[in-house]
Order: C-alpha cells, then sequence, then structure tokens
C-alpha cells in the first residue's frame, strides 16, 4: 500500500506543480490500459478526471487534441481539457454510467449531431490514438485507401512485429485490404468521427447521453463509427433514431459492417492477444476472406 500512497502522492503532485490546481479530494476511478484514471475534488469547488501516465513513453498531448476537437464540435457531451502535457490530462468530469439500453435513443440522437461536421479531406491534422497505440494520419482525398494503409494495414503489421498476429490472418487481411475498393464506399463527405464507440467510452444518465470518452477521432466514414454499434442489444433503437437525421446506405449491415469490425477486432488482438483470435477470424469470414 505504501507504493500506491506514493504513487498517488506523485499524480497529485503534478496536478499542483504542473496545472496550478490543489485538489481536495480523490477518489480512483475505473481504467487505466492508458493512465491511472481519478476523479479529484478541487479546492475551488471543481471537480475534474485527472489521467496520469509518466514515462517517455506518454502521450496524453495526443489525447487531448482529440478531446479537444471533439469537444469544439460538441461540447455538451464531450469532456473540456483543462490541462495537457504528454504525461497528465485534466478534464472536466462528465456524470453517468456505463451506456445502458435505456439511452439508446438518445445514442443516436447525439451520434448524429457529432456526423454534422465536415472536413475537406479524410484522416486528421497530426497523429491520433487508440488507446494507447499511435496512429498516422495525414489527410487524404479519399477514405478507401486512408482506411486501409493507415488503419487496416498498420494495425495488422504492429500486431505481427508484437507477436499477437500470426502470418495466417495476417494474410487474410492483406486479401481484404486488395479487394477493399470493392467493399467499402465513399462517403458524401469526411466526417468527424469518434473513433473507438463501444460502450464503455459512453455515458448516461437514465435515457441521455452524458459524455463521449476516450476518443481515436478521425475524419472518414460515419460507417466506422455506426460499426461499433452492430451486434450490440441496443443497437436497433441507436440506428432508428440516427436515421431520422442522417440515412444508413444499403447493404451496410451485411457487406460493410464486417470489415470495419475487422478493424475492430484487430486492435483487440494487438492489445490483448490472440484470445481474441476467434473474433478476428469471425469478422474475417463474414468479410468473405
Amino acid at each position: 500500500m505504501a507504493e500506491d500512497r506514493v504513487a498517488v502522492e506523485r499524480i497529485l503532485d503534478a496536478v499542483r506543480h504542473r496545472a496550478g490546481l490543489t485538489v481536495a479530494g480523490q477518489v480512483p476511478l475505473v481504467g487505466g490500459m492508458v493512465a491511472d484514471v481519478r476523479r479529484l475534488d478541487l479546492a475551488d469547488g471543481r471537480t475534474v478526471v485527472c489521467k496520469a501516465a509518466f514515462g517517455e513513453q506518454a502521450r496524453l498531448d495526443i489525447e487531448a487534441t482529440m478531446v479537444r476537437h471533439l469537444h469544439d464540435a460538441h461540447p455538451r457531451i464531450v469532456p473540456e481539457v483543462i490541462y495537457a502535457d504528454p504525461e497528465l490530462l485534466l478534464q472536466t468530469f462528465m456524470p453517468g454510467v456505463h451506456l445502458t439500453g435505456a439511452a439508446a435513443t438518445s445514442l443516436g440522437e447525439e451520434l448524429a449531431i457529432l456526423h454534422g461536421r465536415h472536413a475537406d479531406a479524410f484522416g486528421f491534422d497530426g497523429p491520433t490514438l487508440n488507446g494507447w497505440f499511435l496512429l498516422p494520419n495525414g489527410w487524404s482525398s479519399a477514405w478507401v485507401p486512408f482506411f486501409r494503409d493507415r488503419r487496416l494495414r498498420h494495425c495488422a503489421d504492429a500486431a505481427v512485429a508484437n507477436g499477437t498476429l500470426n502470418a495466417g490472418f495476417r494474410a487474410r487481411v492483406e486479401r481484404l485490404c486488395e479487394q477493399l475498393g470493392d467493399r467499402l464506399t465513399e462517403p458524401a463527405a469526411p466526417t468527424l468521427l469518434h473513433g473507438d464507440l463501444w460502450s464503455a467510452n459512453i455515458l448516461a444518465d437514465g435515457n441521455k447521453i452524458t459524455g463521449l470518452l476516450d476518443p481515436s477521432v478521425v475524419y472518414g466514414h460515419p460507417e466506422l463509427d455506426l460499426s461499433h454499434v452492430v451486434g450490440q442489444p441496443y443497437a436497433d433503437a441507436v440506428f432508428e433514431s440516427y436515421r431520422r437525421f442522417h440515412p444508413i446506405e444499403k447493404d451496410f449491415f451485411e457487406v460493410r459492417a464486417p470489415v470495419y469490425q475487422v478493424y475492430t477486432a484487430i486492435m483487440h488482438v494487438l492489445y490483448f492477444g490472440r484470445r481474441y483470435e476467434h473474433w478476428l477470424d469471425e469478422t474475417l469470414t463474414r468479410s468473405g476472406v
């Protein structure tokens, strides 16, 4: 326990000296794959969320860039960044619990608002993150080659390099990449995406969404975000609500959602190892390779 107290004091000391804030109380929060996560009650009465990750590999400043961009598009449900450097991120506390079916209609509405923000090209200005993993971006005139090279191939190669993805699966991913122009469509416009829209990154209070957390921001096809919802028990209500604002193109569920889910499955293999190979196998099979 002494080591834990030392670790907590290091975080509180960083908050005091770097951000110039005095902490009156703190409570650890669920999370921690990327950083230590705590709710801090500040002496000035504010409640904030603190993420801390010390060391040369810390990239919380990149996370802050993504959160700021998403907050600018939808400030009501995206935290505001209060302070950020590579090792320390402070943002406003968003109330609520992880998404339940009661808030599914609200999620469709809020996602539709987010998807109302567009850019002139696909990608992002600088690198972004999925969890701790660094993603290359830059700008592209077309979505399909961007998604192929800077998401599917890049992440599959990284999973091979760290020993979690075997050569057989990598070959199947490559076959999919070679056929991607026949599988995916180009969107009407580059759309702002959350990019990692699984239920633990969505907060709700009753039937209302209160927070979208931990993004992996990119301007791309809305179907990437929608693919995270496919298969969830609350999916039908989300899509019914979303369709009131934006159409969902024909054959998305049968043809393109499995392709986007290959990317999500690769990321799970990259993070958590071969216990997720069965999911990658399933998504590749449904994608026709």
